[in-house]
């Protein structure tokens, strides 16, 4: 369902996600499961630690799977997807402006 993500878990939201973006993207999730027909995987007992799945590295490829990935933008709409995803790519853009603390003594110092 998740183009360009290799998984045989879901999609996991990180600890900074929007809670109610992860958690409406859970529905959306299971509301096309329900409608199209899809059996959930096996429950993984114990430890998931081993499964193979892969996550995006960064921002800007997450940013470009979720405005890539159809069943959310059906679920979300085009405006909405557009819009998460400008706004996303304009933090990243700050943040990329900011001298980090590690910079300045890994980087700056050490020239």
């Amino acid at each position: 369902m998740w183009r360009g993500v290799t998984t045989t878990a879901p999609p996991v939201p990180s600890s900074d996600a929007n809670p109610y973006l992860a958690l409406a993207a859970s529905l959306a999730c299971g509301y096309f499961g329900l409608t199209r027909g899809l059996a959930p995987s096996e429950p993984v007992a114990g430890s998931a630690h081993s499964e193979e799945f892969d996550l995006p590295v960064g921002l800007l490829e997450a940013v470009d799977l979720f405005e890539d990935t159809e069943e959310l933008t059906e679920a979300f709409g085009r405006n909405f997807v557009n819009t998460f995803a400008a706004v996303k790519r304009a933090e990243f853009a700050t943040f990329m402006r900011v001298i980090s603390p590690w910079e300045r003594e890994f980087l700056l110092l050490n020239v």
